[in-house]
């Protein structure tokens, strides 16, 4: 009998000891530092929960329990993100351990910074700090990334479309895996024309079209990137417009822009052939500086020129475009803004534009 209950007692030490052993440790995400992002910090909780969890380590505890407490024992107005008063929120909750953090975006960097408290020591155990290249549609991953590697588990790094980003340099070589923008979209602006075609526009005479030099400009860019190294993508761009609609006038245009784009800021150059559908008359200047056209006078036997004219016919005639731009992010939309110069022996045109496109 006594070798029995003997049995029995073991049995069962042996089994409180495995329930010991298996009991989760608890765990408590306490406030998070969020600067410079679109998230807010409940949000940037949520998903250092949600990883947590994926672990199946630790108990992760709710959080409203932990807002609620802060609420009540952090004064308003306060910031409770150091050691010691994470550490007394995190006995108050009697959990074995509680996590903080901060988030900061500074331009195409995202930082991330946890640290793992334990609250009866008031010491950090564990602390992780990760710079990524910042693509709103995968922070999911980064805060992913960032879990694993404060609790020591394996990221797997072959399904990620990001990567770290204090690899960026070997990235930037080997070619990294970031999305190269494609600014297909609608185009708005102004331009503005100088020198003798100025003064023709503005011109009530003979010729003349008694317009302003300043112009909107209305149009579509479509676009193919045709070369891509990661850090820089080589692009084709066709853009249609019509120019002076805010004067009655509806002057076409087409242009085939070769363009190169920095992927991680945005910066850009283009350059290639326009179109411009324009009137314009054969004639000359005589001596007395005045516009001759060829049918006011046929028998001028001089060298005769082209020149911007309202009782001209119509044509295209070529040109040659320089382009300068940045591309501005908001959330899944990108916003192109460029500076661009025609150079015409009549009188440089320049132009300002702007416009936006969807990420797919």
């Amino acid at each position: 009998m006594k070798k029995v209950r003997l049995k029995l007692g073991l049995i069962g030490i042996f089994i409180l000891t495995q329930m010991t052993m298996m009991a989760k440790e608890t765990i408590a995400i306490i406030n998070f530092d969020v600067i410079g992002s679109n998230y807010k910090e409940s949000q940037y909780i949520s998903m250092v929960t949600s990883e947590i969890r994926k672990l199946d380590t630790m108990d992760v505890i709710d959080k409203y329990s932990v807002a609620e407490l802060v609420e009540t024992n952090v004064e308003p107005g306060k910031k409770c993100f150091g050691v010691r008063c994470i550490s007394e929120l995190g006995k108050s909750l009697e959990v074995g351990y509680a996590l903080t953090g901060s988030a900061e975006l500074t331009g195409e960097k995202l930082s991330i910074h946890l640290r793992l408290i334990h609250p009866e020591t008031q010491k950090v155990v564990e602390s992780d700090y990760s710079e990524y290249l910042y693509e709103e549609e995968y922070i999911w991953k980064f805060m992913e990334m960032s879990v694993k590697s404060l609790f020591n588990k394996k990221v797997r790094m072959d399904d990620l479309v990001v990567f770290n980003f204090d690899k960026a340099k070997n990235a930037e070589l080997e070619g990294p895996r970031i999305k190269p923008y494609n600014l297909s979209g609608p185009r708005f602006g102004v331009s503005h024309i100088t020198g003798l075609n100025s003064d023709i526009l503005q011109s009530t005479g003979p010729g003349g079209y008694n317009k302003n030099p300043s112009m909107t400009v209305i149009g579509y860019q479509y676009e193919k990137s045709y070369l891509y190294t990661g850090a820089v993508q080589a692009v084709f761009q066709t853009n249609v417009s019509l120019t002076g609609l805010d004067q009655q006038l509806a002057i076409p245009s087409l242009s085939l822009l070769n363009g190169f784009r920095s992927v991680k800021y945005g910066f850009e150059i283009g350059f290639g052939p326009i179109f411009r559908l324009k009137q314009v008359q054969k004639g000359y200047v005589d001596e007395s500086n005045t516009w001759i056209t060829a049918g006011d006078n046929p028998n001028y036997d001089g060298v005769l020129s082209n020149r911007l004219d309202s009782r001209g016919d119509y044509k295209f005639q070529p040109g040659w475009v320089w382009a300068i731009g940045k591309s501005f992010k908001a959330g899944n939309m990108t916003i192109p803004v460029n500076l661009y110069a025609i150079p015409d022996n009549d009188g440089w045109l320049y132009g300002f534009s702007f416009g936006y496109a969807l990420h797919k």
